[in-house]
């Protein structure tokens, strides 16, 4: 199919028809306030894009090849966030080291598997994440975490914020810029009013509804452009191909390199927002569904190739096919529990951010071990007999029992009183002989003043102890 849309050429008298019916059409149907929408039938939308690529141009500039930043380059970012913050507590550390406090010997330590949430910036507007390198868009300046280039000031109304090797785009609704965090300043600045940006590793997109021009990231010079016959809502950049949607819920790919397009969706989608992430590209629709799409080898057609239910609310992570919803970070194939509230966020090289009203977050949803201490109950190491079962309260602040067999359970509510009360020594419930009736705790470490007990609830550790 894409040698044949290379082809593709219809004569002056179709284009003038398409002009005469289909764009009066267009201009007399009101504009939704966000994204502009509007519903063309599929074959009109394949025809106009097919038109497209007749009339795009040659391009002026070849699209050079882009790679990775070099050791040296990453050597310069100031921190690797994950690196340090998201180090655990060890619990195998902790019983090394006796403590020998009052205060230590009266407390229980709780480890539990937390993911990690740490507070990265207040203000912020809007965030990016590339390559080890944070930039952070607030009111009158860019935040970067890179050492050269800790913050550049900034005039305008900004609202958003792309970062791509050292170039930033920062994007209003009536004007744009472009700064190099490279070179620690802004360096041009131009009309937005109507227009749609996308800043790609490989260049600068900036489009309206009937045009596009792809160039290098600062605007000095045009690798190709082209006019649009359908009325084109969005535009992004991939590895080697742009990424167009129409108002009537058509997606089509084009080749960077020769202005080509080279596949098109086989369906139209009522497209509420729209992720392209590692040449995969993700749809959300009116309809609350995530639909995974890819270009299927051979045909020229944008495949789906996964699906999965959302809801009311859902929003796409920045740099990915992940969604927040609900309280949930999803994709078409998993859902889990976010530790944090969100109201937009990004998820890049298993890195997570998530802003709420103006607080971000670094999340990692990696689960790691957090020391918690608590004040120990008198009523700890107490067991109440009654009836055969001995009666405690455990270091989960939870009233159990055990029997004569070892074996432990909730009771539906505590005995009122008891037939006997015992301490439990080093841990251990034992008969007249020595033998271990009931394991409760195991001695792990001991000093002249008490000795260290762990006990395991669930995945969670706990520490106590028993004074000599």
């Amino acid at each position: 199919m894409a040698s044949k849309l290379k082809s593709a050429e219809i004569t002056d008298q179709e284009k003038q028809e398409l002009s005469s019916k289909v764009f009066p059409a267009l201009k007399n149907r009101k504009k939704h306030p966000l994204v502009r929408f509007f519903r063309l039938s599929a074959s009109a939308v394949l025809l106009l894009l097919c038109v497209a690529c007749a009339t795009v141009d040659a391009p002026r500039k070849a699209v050079p090849d882009t790679s990775a930043p070099s050791d040296d380059q990453q050597n310069l970012i100031s921190m690797t966030i994950k690196n340090g913050i998201t180090k655990p507590d060890e619990p195998a550390l902790f019983e090394l080291e006796m403590p020998e406090s009052d205060v230590s010997l009266a407390s229980i330590y709780k480890y539990s598997k937390e993911p990690t949430v740490l507070t990265v910036s207040q203000d912020a507007i809007d965030m990016d994440y590339e390559n080890g390198r944070l930039v952070i868009l607030k009111k009158d300046k860019i935040e970067s975490n890179y050492t050269k280039c800790p913050e550049i000031y900034v005039e305008g109304d900004f609202t958003g914020i792309q970062l791509s090797g050292d170039s930033v785009l920062l994007t209003g609704k009536k004007e744009a810029l472009i700064a190099d965090i490279g070179r620690c300043g802004t360096i041009k600045k131009f009309p937005a009013e109507g227009k749609g940006f996308y800043l790609g590793s490989a260049g600068l997109l900036e489009f309206t509804p009937r045009h596009y021009v792809f160039s290098d990231k600062f605007k000095t010079a045009i690798y190709h452009e082209g006019d649009f016959m359908g009325y084109v809502v969005y535009g992004a950049v991939g590895s080697t191909h742009l990424l167009f949607a129409t108002d009537s819920g058509k997606l089509a790919l084009l080749n960077m390199r020769d202005g080509k397009f080279s596949a098109i969706s086989s369906e139209a989608y009522r497209i509420k927002a729209i992720q392209y992430s590692a040449d995969n590209i993700f749809v959300y629709t009116l309809d609350n569904k995530l639909i995974q799409l890819q270009p299927e080898t051979g045909t020229g057609v944008l495949k789906k190739v996964g699906q999965m239910q959302g809801k009311d609310g859902c929003f796409f992570l920045k740099r990915s096919g992940k969604m927040f919803c609900d309280g949930y970070i999803t994709d078409v194939d998993t859902a889990k529990k976010s530790p944090a509230p969100a109201d937009s966020g990004l998820y890049s090289e298993s890195m997570l951010f998530l802003k709420k009203e103006g607080v971000l977050s670094f999340v990692d949803l990696q689960e790691v071990y957090r020391q918690n201490v608590m004040l120990g109950s008198p009523a700890l190491n107490q067991v109440c007999v009654k009836e055969g079962k001995g009666y405690f309260l455990d270091l989960d602040l939870k009233i159990k029992y055990f029997t004569a067999a070892g074996t432990e359970g909730v009771p539906e509510e505590k005995p009122a009183s008891c037939d006997h009360v015992f301490m439990l020594k080093e841990g251990a419930v034992k008969s007249s002989d020595g033998k271990i009736i009931y394991q409760f705790g195991k001695p792990v470490n001991r000093s002249a003043r008490a000795v260290m007990l762990k006990r395991i609830i669930g995945q969670d550790i706990y520490y106590y102890f028993e004074k000599q």
